[in-house]
């Protein structure tokens, strides 16, 4: 169906602020979100109409790519405690580019802490296992959250010390 791209723009527009009122996104995420949107309504218009729209957004501030990786590592260092690794291939899926990466990961404090920090709880449940296998949860754990090996043997290091 065609459509004129005022139309469309402001159909497109209203939906985007609807879709970035739940919570930040990358300026990858929209643009994937506007493709869907305009396949989804069978729109054909004008060229260049989405591009015009993720720059009004952008101008809005209210898609900011430096943002958006500083929110998700809060978010990811906060909340669900993980790894550096495993944030990097979060923000990397969501078409942050590795500068931003970078610059955004370096505002936030070491993984070791933050891994033991991780592993305050599971520690609990294995406490009546001892040596290799002990050892082998944490490692696994921390591994799946996206821990680097220094980080967890910091924290396999300190938790021998401690028995």
């Amino acid at each position: 169906r065609l459509m004129n791209t005022d139309g469309l723009y402001e159909r497109l527009m209203h939906a985007s602020l609807r879709f970035i009122s739940y919570r930040p996104r990358s300026e990858k995420e929209l643009h994937d979100f506007l493709l869907k949107k305009v396949s989804y309504w069978k729109t054909y218009g004008g060229s260049g109409v989405l591009e015009k729209v993720v720059e009004r957004m952008r101008g809005l501030g209210y898609v900011d790519d430096k943002k958006f990786a500083s929110w998700w590592i809060d978010q990811r260092k906060t909340f669900k405690l993980k790894g550096n690794r495993l944030i990097i291939r979060e923000l990397q899926v969501k078409g942050v580019s590795e500068d931003i990466i970078e610059g955004s990961l370096s505002d936030f404090p070491s993984e070791k802490k933050l891994a033991k920090q991780a592993i305050k709880k599971k520690l609990l449940v294995w406490s009546s296992m001892r040596g290799m296998e002990r050892r082998q949860k944490i490692y696994r754990y921390l591994a799946s959250r996206g821990f680097d090996e220094e980080a967890i043997a910091g924290v396999i290091d300190a938790e021998e010390e401690k028995e």
